[in-house]
């Protein structure tokens, strides 16, 4: 095995080591374990919605912290936006804006466009819900103004390793530790299909964790091992990917500080013998969090074949005993292994839905009240909460040191103001929002060891301004001066009375007003324009035969379909690295033949199309168009026709629709995927959960589909240039139909 640290030091340094922070003292755990950064979010636009979050105001604290202690804070915004949801999502990038977060991590196109348009300050982070995994996908990242991409969960370390060999023009984070969803990020419509929670919105209930009935037995078909990298780790560092990330924004702070440890005991190892000594050290501070069995989730093929143990019961947490009474105050536990005063406990209903969760905080035996429990007791557990009968009770979390001291004493925030500053051996000058401040110097030319602008950034962010806090900092050095560090130290001084004097300088916070203000203005103008070139309506068939009445529609055919030049191409949503060559000679043979739609399913494909300017482009399911200004985007890549996200409900189609630039198609009818995994799946053709609804397992290439019983069929709507048919695994005129999310309000 190639050790990482074997590599020259000058051509490869290690990666961030990034950690979730579902509320202030995950943060400060993370970073007092040896984290580089921490990613949280507010309360709304982020795909945790479930867990804590954070205020304005502690985000504000946190950021202030992390930049004082030369660490990172990157922004959760990573969630699909309606069209009614558009202003109250700029309103909230003003916030960011405002508050100076070193990225934002973000999904919907519409808010890439809004970001790079309104506010091109903030750094554009890429989410796993991009669903990009292939190098065509992080070369269109980077032109939508994306400056790192986290890729979509199930990349091999084979592919990883491919990409990263070509040099992406962003950086790259993948995930190395924690749960892992079943479904291809960004794609999942199970939770929206049962009940209209979209886990593409933060709301997903997790359905894939309950159990199933087929014909091959009963289990948990859809519930997938976590994530555990430690014994692979230097080679993943060896890629040269950007940042490694640890999953858990719905984990307490004893389990960020103890993953968090692990694996920067793991990455301070500067041989392959002192990895292997430090191993065993770092699992065992890893098996004090609570979470579901290790794996290498889908980095390795083995792995992936064995990643779902439908066996098992698909739920995070140590197994600590099971409820065997009721009462009104609580209810009686049997314990199977230790239980104390502060530790959070699930309570599990044997179906694998998700159960409630409860910090214990008075605990009684034999009616005396106790501080803990061990194997083998029965205890009382106090508690209003209703709890499922003959629950299974798994600890997610123990009780850990109290942060709120810590907390309560955290700088307030200040507005940031940013700082350009220019160096020359003649001169030191500062600008900052209209006030600029300089100082002649003579300073002599420097040796081996230059001025960085990375080191100057660095120590103007430890200033301590009156009225401001220091927000972004651009550094320009002319020449090769020597600063010596006393000399700073001076400059950054009296800059800094400089501006306690006359700080008059506009802020960040008045820049986000300006700004929102004019994307209100922007967008109240915002019309649709109208298209009199005639749309048809199309259908996506399999293979060369389909329904007679196909004839009077589009014929629209996969990729391997081979389509004639007469036929739109969809090309498939999921391209392995190693594939892409091969799409690239399909399509360009589909071209030669006189083709002239291709559809893209993926902002990846944005990437393969630009080698044929003449064709139309269309976009197609899975790849989500929410919004007028997702609209707009897709018209500066040359998209000429959009498909609506299907997971909308009516009024939010037809408010896109009024605002939108271009031609809008409706997927009207067809079993869209509900779920699609590149892991096994053992439950033969179909299978149904408890609540009896039916779904269909489609095996395709190496992918494994989850479909509906039920066919999606919706109306025609007014305003839509045309509908989509899609009966690669439909008929018409099916009698079990559903109006989706069509009729009611998408969580």
């Amino acid at each position: 095995m190639l050790y990482y640290r074997t590599m020259n030091a000058s051509e490869h340094k290690l990666p961030e080591l990034l950690a979730p922070a579902g509320n202030l003292a995950c943060a400060l755990a993370a970073f007092d374990a040896g984290a580089d950064a921490v990613y949280a979010g507010l309360k709304r636009f982020n795909a945790r919605e479930r867990t804590e979050n954070f205020s304005r105001e502690e985000m504000a604290k946190l950021i202030a912290y992390a930049r004082k202690n030369d660490r990172k804070v990157y922004v959760t915004f990573n969630t699909l936006v309606k069209e009614s949801e558009l202003l109250a999502a700029a309103e909230e990038l003003a916030e960011l804006n405002t508050l100076r977060p070193d990225a934002l991590i973000v999904q919907d196109l519409g808010i890439v466009r809004i970001l790079r348009e309104y506010f091109p300050g903030l750094a554009i982070h890429g989410s796993t819900q991009m669903g990009l995994n292939n190098s065509a996908g992080l070369a269109m990242a980077k032109e939508l103004g994306l400056s790192r991409v986290i890729l979509e969960r199930q990349t091999t370390l084979k592919e990883l390793e491919q990409m990263m060999k070509s040099r992406p023009p962003v950086e790259v984070e993948i995930f190395i530790h924690g749960a892992l969803c079943c479904c291809i990020s960004g794609t999942c419509l199970l939770s929206s299909w049962l009940g209209g929670w979209s886990g593409n919105r933060g709301k997903c209930k997790q359905p894939c964790r309950r159990r199933h009935h087929s014909k091959n037995g009963n289990g948990f078909f859809l519930s997938s091992q976590d994530l555990c990298t430690l014994e692979i780790l230097p080679k993943i560092i060896a890629t040269g990917v950007s940042s490694l990330k640890i999953e858990g924004r719905l984990r307490r702070a004893d389990y960020v500080e103890n993953v968090v440890s692990a694996y920067r005991m793991v990455m301070k190892a500067e041989s392959e013998e002192e990895f292997r000594e430090i191993l065993p050290a770092a699992k065992e501070r890893l098996s004090h969090t609570c979470g579901r069995r290790w794996s290498l989730g889908y980095y390795t093929p083995d792995s992936a074949k064995h990643l779902i143990k439908y066996d098992a019961m698909g739920v995070s947490g140590l197994l600590c005993g099971k409820v065997i009474a009721h009462s009104r105050n609580g209810f009686e536990v049997s314990a199977s292994r230790r239980i104390s005063l502060g530790d959070t406990i699930r309570i599990q209903p044997q179906s694998g839905d998700e159960g409630p969760a409860h910090c214990i905080t008075k605990m009684s035996l034999n009616g005396k009240s106790v501080a803990s429990v061990s194997k083998g007791e029965r205890c009382f557990i106090h508690s209003d909460k209703e709890v499922p009968r003959g629950g299974i009770v798994y600890k997610i979390s123990e009780r850990v040191g109290d942060f709120s001291k810590r907390i309560d004493t955290l700088p307030e925030w200040k507005p940031p103001a940013d700082l350009e500053v220019f160096v020359s051996c003649g001169e030191f000058r500062v600008k900052c929002g209209g006030i600029e401040w300089k100082k002649e110097l003579s300073l002599s030319e420097a040796g081996t060891r230059p001025l960085l602008p990375e080191t100057i950034a660095k120590e103007f962010r430890q200033l301590s301004f009156a009225r401001f806090t220091c927000g972004r900092v651009s550094a320009e050095i002319t020449g090769n001066p020597f600063l010596p560090a006393s000399v700073f130290k001076t400059l950054r001084k009296e800059f800094r009375d400089y501006l306690d004097r006359h700080g008059n300088a506009e802020t960040a916070e008045q820049e986000s007003r300006k700004s929102l203000e004019r994307f209100r203005r922007d967008y109240d103008s915002l019309h649709a324009k109208p298209d009199k070139r005639p749309w048809p309506d199309c259908a996506i068939v399999p293979g060369r035969k389909h329904p007679e009445f196909t004839e009077k529609l589009r014929i629209v055919r996969e990729l391997e379909a081979g389509p004639a030049p007469g036929e739109e191409v969809l090309l498939p949503f999921f391209i392995a690295e190693n594939a892409l060559e091969h799409v690239r000679e399909a399509l360009r043979e589909y071209v030669k033949k006189g083709g002239r739609v291709i559809r893209i399913s993926s902002l990846s494909h944005l990437s393969l199309v630009k080698e044929f300017p003449g064709v139309v482009v269309k976009s197609c399911m899975p790849m989500p168009i929410c919004n007028s200004m997702a609209v707009q985007e897709a018209a500066v890549r040359g998209i000429a026709m959009v498909q609506a996200w299907l997971e909308l409900e009516r009024t939010e189609l037809e408010a896109m629709i009024s605002k939108s630039v271009l031609p809008v198609e409706i997927y009207q009818y067809g079993r869209p995927p509900l779920l699609s995994t590149r892991a096994e799946i053992a439950a033969g053709d179909r299978m149904t959960d408890l609540r009896g609804e039916t779904f269909l397992v489609e095996h395709t290439g190496d992918l494994t589909q989850i479909l509906s019983e039920k066919v999606m069929s919706i109306p025609p709507l007014r305003g839509a240039a045309a509908g989509l048919y899609d009966l690669r695994h439909a008929v018409l005129h099916e009698k079990k139909t559903s109006r989706f999310n069509f009729d009611f309000r998408l969580e």
